[in-house]
């Protein structure tokens, strides 16, 4: 039993020994090296207790950590919201593809429209609104396409927004996320509301986007409509409509259908009310500029009235229609102008616009004591309305053949007598002497269609014919009109600044003569070919033309840059002449630069130059012209500079200094350079001097800037006069002989009485006395005034019986 008991316990014993030593070698590997995830390496068991927080602690999350990862998510809703919220352009563009949608409807109806009559004019009209509309929607759907992508990028961001681990850890750390339990309500409302607006944006978007298809595709189909209206229209034109009126049987129709007329006038009513519907911006520009004109003509109602009262006073003026007929010239001026935004306007619109055109003129006219003009005028005036009449009222029946016959014959005959009596010695003979040439030709070629039954192409020829020949009757109103206006401010200022003297108005007309017949001419040609339905085809060639990429070397261009450059330095050049003008100055007379004036002349030097360095500038940018081109161009204009234009950029520089600096100024008395005069002009190379002998001196500015200059009108157009003369007699009295020259002095006209006299005695003798007489005059009259004085003071002198000797020297400038 024993021996059990002791077996038991040794094998008891020794199990116990060898789980301690198993245990303690384990545990010794393990204590030995331990590694951790910063990657440090600790000894023992004491390093490891030591470190433990160190070692754990990447993975305890505090409540700042939590508050930036909510900060973060609520940046970056921030962001969402802003990148998915759709402005009022939204709204603007709904708008915008709403009316074209309206419009495309209009145009469809008209279009489709049985009852109306097929008008080439009319479906050019609409074939314009129809491409522009295309082009607006187009655009739109682009920018609309774009705002979507940048809200759907907003949905998918707002999706995976909480992503970030730290945020989802903060819902399983229940103590972190009831201490932050209102912050989170917070953004979690905020996430519901930039869902709302993502969602909605979208949703609007889709809606566009939908609008704006159905609407490309309805405008396609529309134009792809008109392209074949259009083809079948113009060989119906051109080609027989009828039998020619020498093959005429008894089935020809000798009544007009009342139905087809009906047609026409519907047709047209459609077309002009949808036209007027479409243009109302286009027209808020022509009236702004004529509630400004009809302005500007109540201000200057006084002086028109006052011109008219006494033109025997203003006959250098050659006003013509401003005087005498205001309202009915700047009315001719405003209708005048209406081609440019009336080119695809319906025939009925146009109608209506020139019978008020017309009716102005023939007011205007009605008082002219030419006779003969007046004849022929109200005959085209007449012809004109008959023509219109039969074009859009009469069908192709032979009683209307042989009307419109009889009214083309008229026109040409009446045309060719007009051109017979035409003297060549009447205002704007060259303008208007092609016009009735044309005007013959065209009429001609309507009646050879009429004969051989193109009905509808006589029509319109007929008309473009008529309206070429009153056209350019009406245009030298348009032209003097605008003349008149120039003229009138111009002696408006002028009067504004004391001087009422006549001046040479031709001067100031040649400026701006050439300008005014180009806009003329373009008008004129804008009306022809829009009455001879050929102006959407020749515009379309003219852009295409300029707006087509062209190469030379490595240099791409456009004719459109080229173009404008010039205009807009043209233009410039005109607007800066303008300036003055309508601030009193005509450029060709010395009264340009009164006193009263210079400092406004200095001014509008300022302004002139401003003017046409914006210009410049403005013409560059429209070119086109590439920075690194400009670059070049600068270089070689560097090498240029240094090698032989140090001269012109020093006059050039030299221009700017004098206009800034005010040395001397338009109407100063300078000397420089040897020669004295007063300065007419200061250019940005030159400057100009006028002298006492009535040339013309041309002084670079450099060579002003370089020197001395004597202004005797710097600060005051005051000039001391000196004389020196001898005195002769028995008995000569001091006092009387002072006396006698201070009276005299004073008296004279534009002697400055306020600086008293100055007499010195040179050489006193018993009976002869030598005097030098100092006094001040204005710089302008400083000759007059020494004969004066010279004239009085021998006259004062001799009721004396003093001798009044020639004296040595009349006139010496002695200063200021």
């Amino acid at each position: 039993m024993k021996r059990k008991i002791l077996f038991y316990s040794f094998l008891f014993l020794s199990v116990t020994l060898f789980a301690q030593n198993k245990s303690g070698s384990k545990d010794s590997k393990q204590s030995s090296s331990v590694t951790v995830d910063t990657g440090i390496t600790l000894p023992d068991t004491m390093a490891s207790k030591k470190h433990s927080r160190f070692i754990h602690s990447k993975d305890t999350l505090t409540e700042s950590d939590y508050m930036m990862s909510i900060e973060r998510i609520n940046e970056t809703l921030n962001t969402i919201r802003d990148s998915a919220r759709l402005g009022f352009e939204i709204e603007h563009f709904g708008r915008v593809l709403t009316n074209i949608m309206n419009d495309v409807a209009i145009i469809r109806k008209n279009i489709k429209d049985k009852h109306s009559a097929v008008n080439i004019k009319n479906l050019y009209l609409y074939q314009s609104f129809a491409t522009n509309m295309d082009n607006d929607n187009a655009r739109i759907r682009a920018h609309i396409t774009s705002l979507y992508k940048r809200t759907y990028n907003a949905k998918i961001r707002l999706k995976t927004i909480f992503a970030d681990s730290i945020f989802r850890a903060l819902y399983s750390d229940k103590i972190e996320s009831k201490l932050l339990n209102k912050k989170l309500d917070r953004l979690e409302r905020k996430w519901n509301r930039t869902d709302s607006i993502v969602k909605a944006g979208i949703d609007s978007l889709n809606a566009l986007k939908v609008i704006a298809a159905d609407n490309s595709m309805n405008l396609s189909n529309i134009l792809n409509m008109l392209d074949r209206t259009l083809d079948k229209a113009k060989p119906q034109i051109f080609g027989p409509e009828i039998g020619c009126l020498w093959q005429l049987d008894k089935n020809d129709s000798l009544a007009a259908d009342t139905t087809e007329t009906l047609n026409v006038l519907r047709s047209e009513n459609k077309a002009m009310g949808y036209y007027i519907s479409q243009t109302s911006d286009k027209k808020i520009v022509i009236l702004l500029i004529g509630i400004l004109l009809f302005i500007w003509l109540f201000f200057k109602r006084k002086l028109i009235k006052h011109i008219k009262d006494t033109s025997e006073n203003y006959n250098f003026l050659h006003f013509h229609y401003l005087n005498t007929h205001p309202v009915a010239s700047l009315s001719i001026l405003l209708l005048s102008l209406m081609p440019f935004f009336d080119a695809y306007a319906p025939t009925s619109y146009i109608v209506i616009e020139y019978i008020l055109l017309l009716a102005a003129a023939s007011v205007i006219f009605f008082k002219q004591k030419n006779h003969s003009f007046l004849f022929y005028w109200f005959t085209f005036v007449l012809l004109f309305i008959a023509d219109i009449l039969t074009y859009l009222l009469i069908k192709p029946t032979l009683p209307a053949r042989f009307l419109m016959l009889a009214i083309h014959l008229v026109i040409i005959g009446v045309s060719f007598r007009f051109y017979k009596i035409f003297d060549k010695e009447t205002a704007y003979y060259k303008w208007i002497k092609p016009s009735i040439i044309v005007n013959i030709v065209v009429t001609s070629l309507a009646v050879i269609c009429n004969m051989f039954g193109r009905f509808s192409l006589a029509g319109i020829l007929g008309i473009s014919g008529i309206f070429a020949i009153t056209q350019a009757l009406v245009f030298p109103i348009f032209i003097d009109a605008v003349s008149e206006i120039i003229l009138l401010q111009l002696l408006y200022s002028r009067l504004k600044k004391g001087v009422d003297r006549p001046f040479d108005g031709s001067f100031v007309i040649k400026k701006f003569k050439m300008p005014l017949l180009i806009i003329s001419l373009i008008l004129w040609v804008i009306m022809l070919t829009s009455n001879l339905n050929i102006y959407h085809d020749i515009s379309n060639a003219v852009v295409d033309a300029l707006f087509a990429n062209r190469t030379i070397g490595n240099i791409s261009f456009k004719l459109i840059s080229v173009l404008l450059f010039i205009i807009i330095i043209w233009s410039a050049h005109i607007l800066q002449q303008l300036i003055s003008f309508l601030f009193g100055e005509t450029g060709n007379e010395t009264e340009d630069s009164t006193t009263v004036s210079k400092g406004q002349h200095s001014r509008l030097l300022i302004i002139r130059l401003l003017v046409l360095v914006g210009g410049y500038l403005l013409a560059i940018m429209a070119s086109g012209l590439p920075i690194d081109k400009l670059t070049i161009v600068l270089g070689a204009l560097g090498v240029g500079i240094g090698m032989g234009l140090q001269n012109v950029v020093n006059n050039f520089v030299s221009g700017i200094i004098l206009i800034f600096d005010h040395s001397i100024q338009i109407g100063d008395e300078i000397e420089i350079s040897g020669q004295a005069g007063r300065v007419k002009e200061i250019g940005l190379r030159a400057s100009t001097i006028n002298t006492s002998d009535g040339a013309e001196v041309i002084i670079p500015n450099g060579t002003i800037l370089s020197q001395n200059i004597v202004n005797w009108t710097y600060t005051n157009d005051q000039k001391r006069v000196t004389i020196l003369f001898t005195l002769s007699g028995k008995e000569l009295d001091a006092n009387v002989v002072n006396e006698i020259i201070n009276t005299t002095v004073k008296n004279i006209p534009n002697v400055i009485v306020k600086r008293n006299p100055v007499i010195l005695y040179t050489n006193v003798m018993p009976e002869s006395l030598s005097l030098s007489v100092h006094f001040w005059s204005t710089i302008g009259n400083v000759e007059q005034v020494t004969s004066q004085t010279l004239l009085q003071l021998s006259a004062a002198f001799s009721t004396k019986n003093i001798g009044f000797n020639k004296p040595l020297a009349t006139c010496q400038a002695m200063g200021k």
